[in-house]
Order: structure tokens, then C-alpha cells, then sequence
């Protein structure tokens, strides 16, 4: 059978590996991986001979593999899929690849297994349901306030990673955003300097001695049910800067009541109180 294999390895303690994982590191030929050296060094910690093993690398500039990759299974090899830790799925290059498998009806199964995402949730205690995974958010300053500012909108716990280097700006940039929340970090899940930090705006003069900036981490905060709307002050901005530049209060309020469906009226006294 053609098909694919996407194997979940362990997010850092070997002992999570799962035994359908470990049989198929066993008894498989062929593995790309999102880096070769780690994938090795993981199989001799698992005490797996790989020099009868296909090993090559797949990662963000490996587009020109899929070919390949294609092509392998199509011959008859069943090809397995692994990242460096956890799912080759979540914040890995798998997805080009699977959508081109699918669209040559190639089979696609997974060996699942620990994720950092779901650790976190259950370290968090804040409420899982619903839940929103977001990857890697932006790195630029003015782009992660309006990540958080966006989320304003949305109900449910946020779910990120951050890197070492960035985890203190995104902490401050969160806060700026959202001062009466409580943003959860986790680090280093799994490993031997676990830990688990419950923060609120009052801790940011302490922060660089309550989180250490070193490991992986995940970031979690909950919005309570909240109805969708609009930010007051980025409108009545928005008017001011049209007013300066010639528009007038008179057009624009035909232009709201119509999207608010208001008598005009009524829409050009606000305006007119929002500009002042």
C-alpha cells in the first residue's frame, strides 16, 4: 500500500515515546526528518541500529523534496514522517506535503502521541473548551499587540509558542493589550526544569527573575465569552483622520447609519461627540 506514516516523538523525555512509535522507528526504512543529527541522536538513546535506515532531511526549504517523497511511495515505500520533537503536523513543514499526498489519493496515517499543546493546556488549569492553537505568532512588536487586540474578540484559551530571545517582549506586549489578565507560561515541558508560571501585569518588574529565558515555551491566557464589537478609540481615530483630511461629518454619518442601519440623525451626533 502507498501511504504515509507521521510519527509523534517524544517533546522531551524519551520515556513518552509511545510503543507503536517505537516499533515503527524499529522496523522502518525510510524517514525524513526535520533535522537528521537530533532523529539519530534519538534513535542511539532508544538503542535503534539505523545504518540499514533511509534518513534524510525535510524541513522548510525541502519543497523540492516532495517529488521525491512522492515518488518513493509510489513505488511501493511506506515513508515516515518525524520531526525533532512532537508531531511533524504542528509546527513543522508537513502540511505541503500531505496536501500534495492527498491530491494523489496517497494514504496518509499517524502514530500519535505527548504534545507540548495539550501538556500545556492540562498545566494551565484554565478551561478547555473551547481552545484556539495559534503556532508561532508574529515577531514584530506592533504586530503581536494586534495578534492580542484581535483576540479581544474571541472566547476560549489562546494556545502559542515564543522563543527564549522573544518571551519578555511578548510578555510586556500582552500586557500592554490585556492588563487584568493572567497569561500562563510553560517551559521546557517535560524535561527535567519543567516549570510553570502564572503571571499577572503586577509581576513585569520582577519578570526577568521569575521566568528564566532559556528552553521552549508555551503560552496560554483565557478570554471569558465575550460579544463581538468594535474598539471605540480606533474608530473615533479613524474619523478624526478622515475629518483633517476633508472629509465631512455630514457623508460619513450616511455611511454609518446605513452599516448600522440608524437614522443619520442620530449617527452624526455621535460623531460629532466622538471627534470633539
Amino acid at each position: 500500500m502507498s501511504e504515509i506514516i507521521l510519527v509523534t516523538l517524544p517533546i522531551g523525555n524519551t520515556g513518552d515515546i509511545t510503543l507503536r512509535a517505537l516499533d515503527a522507528l524499529k522496523t522502518g526504512k525510510t524517514f525524513y526528518a526535520e533535522d537528521t543529527r537530533v532523529f539519530k541522536e534519538l534513535l542511539n538513546s532508544l538503542g535503534i541500529n539505523y545504518q540499514d535506515k533511509f534518513i534524510d532531511s525535510f524541513h522548510d526549504q525541502s519543497v523540492g523534496k516532495i517529488e521525491v517523497i512522492l515518488s518513493k511511495i509510489k513505488n511501493g515505500e511506506s515513508v515516515y514522517l518525524v520531526s525533532d520533537a512532537g508531531s511533524p503536523m504542528v509546527s513543522d513543514p508537513a502540511y505541503p506535503l500531505l496536501k500534495k499526498l492527498l491530491e494523489e489519493d496517497i494514504v496518509i496515517k499517524t502514530l500519535p502521541g505527548v504534545t507540548a499543546v495539550i501538556t500545556a493546556l492540562e498545566l494551565s488549569a484554565l478551561p478547555p473548551h473551547p481552545f484556539h492553537f495559534w503556532g508561532f505568532i508574529a515577531r514584530g512588536k506592533g504586530e503581536k499587540k494586534d495578534f492580542f487586540k484581535n483576540l479581544k474578540c474571541t472566547s476560549g484559551t489562546h494556545i502559542f509558542f515564543e522563543s527564549p530571545h522573544r518571551i519578555y517582549e511578548t510578555i510586556d506586549n500582552f500586557f500592554e493589550v490585556h492588563p487584568d489578565k493572567i497569561l500562563v507560561i510553560a517551559r521546557e515541558l517535560t524535561k527535567t526544569y519543567e516549570s510553570v508560571y502564572r503571571l499577572r501585569k503586577a509581576d513585569l518588574p520582577s519578570i526577568k527573575e521569575i521566568v528564566m529565558d532559556k528552553g521552549e515555551f508555551v503560552v496560554l491566557f483565557h478570554n471569558d465569552e465575550v460579544r463581538a464589537g468594535v474598539d471605540q478609540e480606533e474608530v473615533a481615530e479613524l474619523v478624526r483622520d478622515y475629518l483633517d483630511n476633508g472629509g465631512s461629518t455630514k457623508k460619513l454619518a450616511k455611511v454609518f447609519s446605513k452599516i448600522l442601519g440608524s437614522d443619520t440623525k442620530t449617527v452624526y451626533d455621535q460623531l460629532s461627540r466622538s471627534v470633539k
